[in-house]
């Protein structure tokens, strides 16, 4: 809960249980959200802050005044748990910021009328009454303020103002549930920054820079051939081959395939998949960059 309170964006769905079991309620109502804690930025403070779930006065009266194990009637469709609420969470640094999330928790399939009707869900799976593929989820699906994902430092810092801009819209464009949009803004950064990426990985120790350099020439020579990204593995550094396979590669074959040919859900997949693999690489060469630097100080202060 801690992850999807403070990183997932509007519909996108985190699973709270899978195959649950009877015996008990947690998270079958809002009170049972309250309490729970996530980072977030705190803009009166204009920095990331420790936020603490409340609910508003009506919510918590109603569901407070529930008596015993059952859940209650109203937050159930067709025998699926399906409710909606608002959590608020509140900063507990300046005790005044804060924002509102709607939450919508449910079921892929019914669990009311199990057992006498007591709907008690396990999330600890200490009961031996099992229901396989029936699961439950949470999701965002209203927030106020607007929720924007604010791109982490490292990759702020290696890309440039224009890139940067594509970047923002990238990720928010994900976070609000728009694959088309966000896998074509990806596509646009690897266009433009895929050979500046393979220019920093030639400076970095591990790698051959004699041979890949000599692939960019090749490039600069034709540079509708594609041979560099199908070519560069084998020249890398050990920390970009620890995935097994040619992250440059996968990240260059995303720029071939024609927009217009997927889907909504598939170029979601697909910008998600890119964001993970382009954080990766920056990341890395980030790393062993700063290791460099931090060795070539250690050498002066031997000198």
């Amino acid at each position: 809960m801690y992850e999807f309170l403070s990183k997932y964006g509007l519909y996108q769905v985190f699973t709270l249980l899978e195959d649950y079991e009877i015996g008990n309620q947690d998270f079958t109502n809002p009170l049972d959200f309250k309490g729970l804690t996530f980072e977030y930025k705190c803009e009166k403070e204009d920095s990331i802050k420790t936020f603490e779930i409340d609910l508003d006065v009506q919510t918590e009266e109603y569901y407070g005044h529930q008596i015993g194990n059952r859940i209650p009637d109203d937050l159930f469709i067709d025998e699926k748990l399906n409710f909606t609420f608002k959590a608020i969470g509140k900063c507990k640094s300046c005790k005044e910021y804060h924002v509102e999330f709607m939450l919508n928790v449910y079921s892929n399939n019914p669990i009311s009328n199990i057992i006498d009707n007591v709907n008690n869900i396990n999330f600890h799976r200490q009961n031996t009454h099992q229901f396989p593929n029936t699961n439950i989820y949470v999701q965002k699906v209203g927030a106020l303020p607007q929720i924007k994902i604010i791109p982490e430092k490292v990759i702020s810092k290696y890309f440039d103002r224009e890139t940067n801009k594509w970047y923002f819209k990238a990720i928010n464009s994900l976070n609000e549930n728009y694959g088309i949009g966000s896998f074509a803004y990806f596509r646009r950064i690897i266009e433009k920054e895929l050979i500046n990426i393979i220019e920093d990985i030639k400076t970095l120790p591990d790698s051959h820079k004699v041979e890949i350099q000599s692939l960019l020439d090749k490039h600069n020579e034709n540079p509708k051939v594609s041979t560099i990204y199908e070519n560069i593995f084998e020249h890398l550094p050990y920390s970009l081959k620890t995935l097994g396979d040619n992250p440059i590669k996968l990240l260059y074959n995303q720029t071939s395939e024609g927009l217009h040919s997927l889907t909504e859900d598939e170029c979601m997949e697909k910008a998600k998949s890119i964001l993970r693999l382009l954080n990766f690489v920056i990341k890395k060469i980030n790393e062993e960059k700063s290791e460099i630097r931090e060795l070539r100080e250690t050498i002066k202060g031997l000198k």
